[in-house]
Formats: structure tokens, sequence, C-alpha cells
């Protein structure tokens, strides 16, 4: 049993309207689960669990829950990037977000397009679901973005790197 801590904001998310979302969580993960606040403790077997912290972790990073549970899609894991290295200040991480994000989430959805993933800028953070090859191209296209590359050089590299990507 592990115990994951997420905002306050997002246990809702973990629970759902009525609690279908605890429900479908413990059904589809074969753990319980109990949230005590903020803290959310997972319990099952040893495989079962790791991979439920995980979705836990993912809802907690902003995913919805349901681009959390593809997350028991053979292959697929999270990938957690920090914001906070690429900047400053507060407004400077706010203003590193709107890049990723893109005018009306358009960045955001192409690189989710190009890498077959799900981003999720959530807090200080950026979380990236999807193949291991996958991540890494998305997380390279953000990393780009966050050290200041064009958004055409960013989606250069994508579709350089289209070899890549795990179908």
């Amino acid at each position: 049993m592990k115990e994951i801590r997420v905002p306050e904001d997002r246990v809702g998310v973990l629970i759902g309207k009525d609690g279908e979302s605890k429900q479908k969580f413990q059904e589809l993960t074969d753990c319980s689960m109990t949230i005590d606040d903020n803290l959310v403790k997972v319990e099952g077997d040893i495989m079962d669990e790791l991979k439920a912290q995980e979705i836990v972790k993912a809802i907690g990073r902003g995913f919805s829950s349901e681009r959390a549970f593809r997350l028991l899609e053979e292959g697929k894991m999270l990938h957690i990037m920090d914001i906070d290295r690429y900047a400053d200040t507060s407004n400077d991480r706010e203003r590193l977000k709107g890049r990723v994000i893109g005018r009306d989430g358009e960045a955001r959805t192409h690189i989710e397009k190009e890498t077959e993933t799900d981003i999720s800028v959530y807090g200080s953070t950026i979380g990236i679901i999807g193949k291991g090859s996958n991540i890494e191209v998305a997380q390279e296209a953000v990393k780009m973005l966050l050290k200041g590359s064009n958004h055409s050089t960013a989606y250069t590299y994508m579709e350089k790197n289209r070899m890549k990507i795990e179908r």
C-alpha cells in the first residue's frame, strides 16, 4: 500500500459524480482506493497497485479519469515534466504553460495528435501519457517550446521523428 497526495481540487475527479470514477477505478485496477482529505491510499496486488498508483498520479496532475485510465493499455506510461526547471518566476511559468498549450489549445492538440499521446498542463507540471518512444518525441517537442524555440521548429522536429512513433 502506498499513499499518494493529490491536490484538493483533483479529489473530486478521483471520486467522480456519485462515486462513478472511484468505482470504475476499483473495477479496472482490482485495487481498493480510500481517500482521506487529499491523501489517497491504493491497495491491491503489487503489479495492479503500481498501475493504479500511476492512474492516481495522472489524475492528480490534471488528466481526466478517462485519459488516466489509458494507462491500463499495453505499453502506456506516465511521464511528468517540471516547468519550474525552465521558469525563473511564476509569471514566467504561466507564459511557458501558454506556449505549450498554444492559442485555443492548438499547440498541445498538435503535439498530442502527432505523437499519439495525451498531454496535461497543470500547476507547475506537464504530464504526458503514451508509449515510451512517443513520450520521448512529445517530451522533446515540449522542451523545445519551454526553451523558447518557435512552434514551427518543434513541429518540424516531430515530423522528422515520425518513424519513432509507435502506432
